[in-house]
């Protein structure tokens, strides 16, 4: 699996989140406009202080969480019956296209949190088995307390796994109510996620804000679309073999009320329903993002791997099978669409937005486009002297992330916000660390046609005297144009 991930890695251009959050890595902090720094320790760590510039170096980190992450889930199996059922857990696990590919390819702070949220499980399951026994625990609740605060680090859904034990200490096993050890763990916890709260107390709980503003539900209505998105999502991201299978065995295990390993099922069951009822309640009034309950079916898996051992061989051996068929099919299939598609999936046939509504184009052309962008760049210096632009004016977090990693790494030049912070996230912070623009300064705005935005284009006219026509350059696929990198050059910024 790590060797696939590797393939997959070398053969993708990074996505928008993840040049975003390689963008983090440029300058560290304790905590980022959208999320907790740990994403940006990763990459500056497999980029070797970011040395290494390359897809795969600022990947490795993912690939290396998950294969972590596998030999966790591997243990958890075993710790919760035998070795069989570790080894089901991890064919599942691997066949996940969230584990796998979402927090197991590309570089999110999802894939240091799936290591995290594992370890913190796999605690948590021993603690369950050695409370009865009257065995010692504080050891365990003090490595829980770091794995959890680790885990809210990389991402704030980390809380849920405190909810999940909450939750099971009140309806499940109140002998844990009473381990001096939780509240240690506790303790643990906050001090290890006090530095990115005093950030936000410094900066006006503005990560907070900008969640509570994406999931809010005043003023909203009813929105069947994002609650059909949701659910299809989670059918399709955690692998709808495993989901139909995961939900097939938590129906059976609720339905039963004298099972074997009862307390371990449902700390399994408080640490994933919570997150996953919170997300679909959500999502009937807003967006929300289906990889947000990834966490929660990685719980669920080992549910799921202790139905498939109460199965014949023959057949825990064909689910097994078809899980992994069915990921290794839509893998291969999604490397040669976006790598291979002649042209693109849009129907915009309007040059300035060729390409809109293709999502495989986030993931292809951007090493082209930043040899063109550089190709002019080199003409500009020659020509201009000291009139050349060294600036490509930005109005939202992306493209600007793209540019950062393929163009302004190439070129020499820098990108810098324009407009709002709802829009710049950490681009409306990074600006104090760049060189800022001057009355009378020339700049380059630089957008991908499928990302072409006339509001944008118009209040980027409105801050320059002059902007020329876009130089238009194609990005091929396969012979065929698949999207337009539109560049204007724009003279006398105004203030």
């Amino acid at each position: 699996m790590t060797a696939v991930k590797l393939i997959i890695a070398s053969a993708t251009a990074l996505g928008n989140d993840e040049v975003y959050y390689w963008t983090y890595a440029l300058n560290l902090q304790w905590n980022y406009f959208d999320h907790p720094p740990f994403v940006a320790w990763l990459i500056r760590t497999t980029t070797a202080n970011l040395h290494f510039h390359s897809e795969l170096a600022v990947r490795l980190g993912a690939i290396l969480s998950s294969a972590i992450g596998t030999i966790i889930v591997y243990k958890i199996g075993k710790l919760l019956l035998n070795a069989r059922v570790g080894w089901l857990a991890v064919c599942l696990y691997s066949s996940s296209f969230y584990c796998s590919v979402i927090a197991g390819v590309f570089i999110l702070p999802d894939s240091p949190q799936m290591v995290f949220w594992l370890w913190g499980i796999f605690l948590l399951l021993k603690i369950t088995k050695s409370v009865p026994l009257g065995l010692p625990t504080l050891h365990l609740w003090c490595w829980f307390g770091v794995a959890s605060g680790l885990c809210m680090m990389c991402k704030i859904h980390g809380v849920y796994l405190w909810v999940g034990i909450i939750m099971f200490a009140l309806f499940g096993n109140k002998k844990l109510l009473v381990q001096k050890g939780m509240y240690v763990s506790m303790l643990i916890s906050l001090m290890i996620i006090s530095p990115f709260m005093i950030w936000n107390i410094k900066h006006h709980f503005i990560t907070y804000t900008y969640h509570s503003n994406r999931v809010s539900l005043f003023h909203a209505g009813i929105n069947p679309l994002a609650f059909a998105r949701e659910i299809s999502g989670q059918i399709f991201y955690n692998n709808p073999v495993i989901f139909f299978l995961a939900w097939m065995a938590v129906v059976s295990f609720i339905k039963t009320k004298h099972f074997f390993l009862k307390s371990e099922i449902q700390l399994l069951l408080y640490c994933a329903l919570p997150l996953i009822a919170t997300l679909i309640f959500l999502s009937i009034f807003r967006d929300t993002l289906p990889h947000w309950s990834g966490p929660a079916y990685a719980c669920l898996i080992f549910v799921s791997a202790l139905k498939l051992e109460s199965f014949t061989r023959s057949r825990s051996k064909a689910i097994v099978s078809a899980s992994l068929f069915f990921y290794l099919f839509v893998v291969c299939a999604g490397l040669i669409i976006i790598n291979f598609y002649k042209g693109t999936f849009s129907h915009q046939k309007d040059p300035m937005r060729l390409g809109a509504g293709d999502p495989t184009l986030d993931l292809y052309g951007w090493k082209e486009t930043g040899r063109l962008i550089d190709s002019v760049y080199r003409v500009d210096k020659s020509s201009e002297k000291n009139k050349t632009a060294k600036t490509i004016v930005i109005t939202k977090w992306f493209p600007a992330a793209h540019l950062d990693f393929y163009v302004c790494n190439r070129t020499g030049l820098q990108t810098y916000g324009l407009g709002e912070m709802f829009d710049l996230h950490q681009y409306y912070w990074s600006n104090q660390t760049k060189q800022k623009l001057t009355t009378g300064d020339n700049a380059y705005y630089i957008v991908p046609s499928n990302l072409y935005d006339e509001n944008s284009m118009n209040f980027i006219k409105s801050q320059f005297k002059n902007c020329k026509p876009a130089i238009m350059a194609p990005i091929l696929r396969n012979g065929v144009a698949c999207k337009n990198i539109l560049l204007f050059k724009l003279s006398g910024y105004k203030r």
